[in-house]
């Protein structure tokens, strides 16, 4: 439950704000145990937007989360408590309710006696990325929680950058693609049973491709509902079976990095994230086994995912990274990512060198991608046009034969 409260916090300052309670005693002892001094404090009423916010997306924006990150670093960094800073920042968010009660539940976790991230793995507001939690766990524990903060603020906007590209790059080749549909589509329900009713009409014998072509319009004509229902069906069926069975979904992603061009673009955007948030922990001082376990909740192939895991097994063992990575089985990283960290391992520089990849592997994918759409883009265009070519072929054939005759 919500309780609704006003008062003064321990600088003086006037407060207005909601605070999480089972009990209204409960409620009073937390505000008690953060300072405050409360003239009014009663049980906050579910308002219609309240409940609706109950079904809104949980997970926290990247930027927003950045934004955040990169704040409460500058406040650390300058002195300010963390109680403080937090409460800046929820003042800063007053006007976002959610925001300002996700704030407001982390600092009375923190008054409770929890750390910064139990905090945040306890709220419920929002679900926030995994690896951030346990970065910040770890960052905690090592007391460098601001350089970690303005770090993970840097990765957050790099990969948001980079997804934006990535949705912008689409666009074009997704809108061919839904023309394509609309027009095909137009032309089998709409165009071609109007010329069919003229050949009807002439009662010749008509060629095997035309035949074939209104038989195909005949059936989306007649069954486009059950066709648009099976098709979400199986959307839903196969998201389903994504996010409820890991031998599925591995069998996916093991078939996509086996696809020319798409494969070698997903496993150089994983080995950049990898590369990008390992040289961030090595840099802040983590150890190497607890790098790449969090490093690997950030790929997106289950396959790659697996064979860091695995290394991660052998680098407790007592192996490098290189090393381990040379002796998974399954699929197999690129050579030159291999040797490169093993470069980086013998000179000490491991972070430096994962920096460096990490670069070299972002610019490396928007090659890939550059030559996929320009390779994806004419590939539809031909493929509609021979979609349209084949239903005007059909349709002037026995024109042909009927001038012809």
């Amino acid at each position: 439950m919500e309780f609704y409260y006003k008062g003064m916090d321990s600088s003086g300052t006037p407060v207005k704000a909601t605070i999480e309670a089972s009990t209204m005693e409960e409620a009073k002892k937390k505000l008690k145990m953060q300072g405050i001094l409360f003239s009014d404090i009663s049980l906050q009423e579910e308002t219609f937007l309240g409940i609706l916010s109950l079904f809104q997306h949980k997970n926290l924006p990247s930027v927003v989360l950045a934004t955040l990150s990169r704040d409460l670093a500058v406040y650390l960094n300058a002195g300010v408590p963390l109680i403080r800073s937090l409460t800046l920042l929820k003042h800063q968010n007053k006007k976002d309710h959610r925001l300002e009660r996700f704030f407001e539940t982390i600092i009375s976790l923190i008054n409770e006696g929890k750390s910064f991230a139990q905090a945040l793995e306890f709220q419920e507001h929002f679900t926030l990325p995994v690896f951030y939690i346990g970065t910040l766990r770890i960052s905690e524990d090592r007391g460098i929680l601001a350089e970690v903060l303005q770090e993970l603020s840097t990765y957050l906007i790099l990969q948001e950058k980079i997804k934006k590209q990535l949705s912008q790059a689409f666009v074009y080749p997704s809108f061919i693609i839904v023309v394509s549909i609309l027009m095909v589509s137009f032309m089998l329900t709409v165009v071609v049973p109007k010329i069919t009713d003229i050949f009807e009409s002439t009662g010749q014998a008509l060629p095997v491709l035309t035949q074939f072509v209104i038989g195909l319009a005949h059936f989306v004509s007649q069954f486009w509902l059950l066709l648009l229902l099976g098709a979400l069906i199986g959307v839903g069926l196969f998201s389903y079976k994504m996010a409820t069975s890991y031998p599925f979904k591995r069998g996916v992603h093991a078939f996509i990095l086996h696809l020319p061009i798409v494969g070698k673009m997903v496993e150089t955007g994983d080995l950049a994230r990898f590369c990008t948030i390992s040289a961030l922990l090595i840099r802040s001082g983590i150890p190497v086994v607890n790098t790449i376990k969090l490093s690997c909740i950030t790929l997106s192939s289950e396959v790659i995912k697996e064979l860091f895991e695995q290394a991660s097994i052998k680098v407790v063992e007592g192996s490098s990274l290189s090393r381990a990575l040379e002796q998974t089985s399954g699929y197999q990283l690129d050579d030159s990512f291999i040797e490169a960290v093993a470069i980086g391992e013998e000179t000490s520089e491991v972070a430096s060198m994962l920096q460096h990849l990490s670069a070299f592997y972002i610019e490396t994918n928007k090659d890939k991608i550059t030559v996929f759409l320009s390779i994806l883009e004419p590939a539809l265009m031909l493929m509609i046009g021979g979609i349209i070519g084949v239903i005007v072929t059909a349709m002037l054939l026995p024109i042909f034969s009927l001038n012809l005759g």
